[in-house]
């Protein structure tokens, strides 16, 4: 079976274009997270609302979403909006708001989740003591909620940046879509796409960790037993 040698000095010849990669998927998880946790702070009302006027296509749309894979979903609308709509928008941000669509949905019951679940004696405590409905969910019921929800408001995040690989597909200039290009210019596509795999476990890895930390923290100082 013959052996393999490894060169990683190809990294170091083209490491401008693997740079540019990272600075793409690094400009493509920032905007789309961003994007995301506010449409899922806009969604999460929507979908709790009484009215069935307003909970009923907040729904829809929610469920909806979720129903399509996140790749179909920048595919359809890098191809489809351009026909529809006649809405034409850069491989760039076709992927930033169709990964931001995708992750509101998510974010929003993660939001939505959240404040159900503080107990409603703390919103009348708060009331009982002349704060406003704003200030009891800035300064109660959301920062409560916050502690709840974080792992898996970091799960999201984490998702999110696994989605932004999925831009290679229309040919943005992310990181894995410059390694392929890299491998079969050079022949090298072990150690290229060792080093995109690696990118993201050095990315995602501390991130994960960091979350379980503190949620252990919290868990102990704030929701003892």
């Amino acid at each position: 079976m013959p052996v393999y040698h490894w060169d990683f000095s190809v990294l170091l010849q083209y490491h401008a274009i693997l740079l540019d990669g990272m600075l793409m998927t690094g400009k493509i998880v920032a905007a789309s997270v961003t994007l995301s946790i506010i449409g899922g702070m806009i969604l999460a009302p929507l979908r709790g609302a009484s009215s069935r006027l307003v909970r009923f296509p907040a729904q829809g749309l929610i469920e909806v979403v979720r129903s399509v894979p996140p790749l179909v979903l920048i595919v359809w609308a890098y191809y489809c909006l351009p026909i529809l709509l006649g809405l034409t928008f850069s491989s760039y941000w076709t992927c930033v708001l169709a990964i931001a669509l995708y992750g509101s949905v998510f974010f929003a019951e993660i939001f939505r989740s959240g404040l159900q679940s503080v107990d409603h004696g703390l919103v009348e405590a708060g009331l009982s003591v002349g704060m406003t409905p704003l200030k009891v969910l800035l300064r109660v019921t959301g920062p409560v909620a916050f502690l709840r929800i974080l792992p898996a408001f970091v799960s999201q995040c984490v998702m999110s940046i696994k989605n932004s690989v999925l831009a290679s597909y229309i040919a943005t200039g992310e990181l894995l879509y410059q390694g392929q290009r890299l491998s079969t210019a050079t022949f090298r596509p072990l150690e290229t796409l060792t080093f995109v795999a690696l990118f993201f476990v050095v990315t995602i890895l501390p991130l994960s960790l960091l979350a379980s930390y503190a949620e252990r923290k919290i868990r102990t100082r704030y929701f003892k037993r």
